[in-house]
């Protein structure tokens, strides 16, 4: 039996490169958190008004992600 793979031809989606939690607080009112690229090492501005969730899950890092 063919593997499922075999059986379409659609090439599989890039890989989204994320960076990750390297500090959170709180700012004022509401929750501020700030990115860390491990690949490349950028690291993005204070982004406010995420959940815990939100900040786990990441966000897509421009630099490594604009290079594709």
């Amino acid at each position: 039996m063919a593997r499922q793979a075999e059986m379409f031809d659609v090439p599989p989606r890039p890989r989204v490169a994320r960076m990750h939690v390297c500090d959170a607080g709180n700012c004022e009112d509401a929750s501020c958190v700030q990115f860390e690229c491990a690949k490349c090492g950028h690291r993005s501005e204070w982004v406010r008004g995420m959940t815990v969730t939100e900040a786990k899950r990441g966000l897509p890092c421009p630099v490594c992600n604009d290079k594709r």
